[in-house]
């Protein structure tokens, strides 16, 4: 115990001596800069020596004097910026000030500016924010929107303490600036840009004028009208082998998924036609014939007044099983042989006309010629695993011409757990206990693939319809 309090005594003064020797080699880079005629950076290095060791009187006197000279010497700097014509950076040599005097009050000191400094300050901040202003003007009547925005943003922001009349001014040139520009793109065809453009004005202010928010409604209506496209979802069809796998049934519940969950909720700039109208123009279309096609979808365009239509067809379906384990069980099963029929062992499926009750199966057989019970033994397996499933979509966008003009795939890929028994024979003969029955019930093996198959149909009309309307998006500006 006295060596370890020992090493602590030894240990203090050190920690002592290092926190002073921090100090002092910060006091003298202060003055290195400070002869080097750095003075503000000078008051830092002196601040930072006054923060570590209090008691360091030269630090603390340097930080006053240098800290004066530091005041002089930058506000000097400033008028020529001024005087340049460069408001922005004089005033940003203000804010250089302020920094260096909440630096210098951190450490207990203070230094007193000018008398005149909050008055001069207040006066370069507002010529800075006029200069600001100006520039916003000039870059506005270029049509540099962007720019323009940046100035009347930065008029209120790059500088302390903006008046209440800068700050009002500023949001009405960045409200004005954002409506001129929504008016050029929707002039030159931009109708989503024009549309962003006018929201992102009405959200400048938090309580907009009604002025604007009428102005908004105004651009942001004629964008939706002149912008707009149409579409005609037609019914989702299969191909044979995925139609053959999923059954028809798949489709049509695809097809009603999609037209409850998404068909009625499009994003702005896209309108879905009324598909009762669409499918009874397509009926009479194709009265007499086999399939739709683009040329007859097209159309159907124009009768019920769309411009474009999305013809879905289920293309692929891949079903792979993975994690696969089998157990082959042998199984004793009772019967009841007809009399005299011979002892002997026999294999193979039952035949049309065997006695009922018969095992189908594998196995031997055994009989008396008085009919008494007889038993044989089958096998069969049980397997469980993995099953994924990977559906895909073709989506082919046809125009009123019934030209092709945008095709995409849309996919879902879903997988969960299986168990399934195989016997070859009917399986009610097995008399199995329940754990082991549920391997040959239809209605467990249909309900584990019915889960796949729900979250696959979900899945897969997100991508549609999020496809879709992604895909027509693109072609509006």
């Amino acid at each position: 115990m006295a060596d370890l309090r020992n090493r602590f005594a030894l240990i203090l003064p050190l920690i002592v001596v290092a926190a002073c020797t921090s100090a002092t080699d910060r006091l003298n880079e202060g003055v290195t800069l400070q002869q080097q005629g750095r003075y503000m950076e000078a008051v830092y290095r002196y601040a930072d020596a006054v923060d570590r060791d209090p008691e360091l009187v030269e630090a603390r006197e340097r930080l006053i004097a240098v800290g004066d000279t530091a005041i002089d010497v930058t506000m000097d700097d400033a008028d020529d910026l001024e005087r340049r014509g460069d408001p922005v950076a004089s005033a940003t040599l203000y804010r250089d000030i302020d920094r260096m005097l909440a630096r210098v009050r951190q450490v207990g000191v203070r230094l007193d500016p000018p008398a005149d400094y909050m008055a001069i300050r207040r006066a370069v901040f507002d010529n800075a924010i006029r200069w600001q202003m100006a520039r916003g003007d000039e870059s506005a009547q270029a049509g540099r929107w962007e720019e323009a925005r940046r100035y009347y943003v930065g008029a209120r922001t790059d500088f302390l303490e903006p008046t209440r009349i800068h700050i009002e001014e500023s949001y009405d040139a960045e409200v004005r600036v954002l409506l001129d520009w929504s008016e050029v793109e929707l002039a030159d065809g931009s109708y989503r840009s024009a549309h962003a453009l006018a929201q992102e004005a009405l959200e400048v202010r938090s309580s907009p004028a009604r002025d604007i928010v009428l102005r908004v409604r105004d651009i942001q209506e004629r964008a939706l009208d002149e912008g707009s496209v149409v579409v005609a979802v037609l019914p989702v069809t299969g191909d044979a082998g995925v139609r053959n796998y999923l059954g028809a049934e798949f489709e049509v519940e695809l097809d009603e998924a999609l037209g409850l969950d998404h068909w009625n909720e499009p994003p702005l700039f896209v309108e879905i036609a009324d598909p009762i109208i669409l499918r009874r123009e397509l009926r009479g279309l194709l009265r007499g014939q086999v399939t739709q096609s683009p040329t007859i979808v097209g159309r159907a365009l124009d009768l019920i007044g769309a411009d474009l239509a999305a013809m879905i067809s289920l293309s692929r379906i891949d079903v792979t099983e993975s994690d696969v384990e089998e157990e082959t069980h042998e199984h004793v099963v009772a019967r009841n042989d007809p009399p005299g029929l011979a002892r002997g062992r026999g294999q193979g499926r039952g035949q049309p006309g065997d006695p009922p009750g018969l095992a189908r199966g594998r196995g031997t057989g055994a009989s008396t010629d008085d009919g008494a019970a007889a038993a044989d033994t089958v096998t069969y397996r049980t397997i469980q695993g993995q099953v994924s499933y990977y559906l895909e979509a073709q989506v082919v966008l046809v125009d009123s011409r019934g030209r092709e003009v945008e095709r995409f795939s849309a996919s879902s890929r879903q997988s969960g757990p299986f168990t399934r028994g195989e016997f070859d024979g009917d399986p009610s003969i097995l008399d199995l206990d329940e754990n082991r029955r549920r391997y040959f019930d239809p209605d467990v093996l249909g309900g584990q693939l019915g889960r796949i198959e729900g979250a696959l149909l979900q899945d897969l009309a997100v991508a549609i319809a999020s496809g879709t309307f992604d895909t027509v998006l693109q072609g509006i500006r």
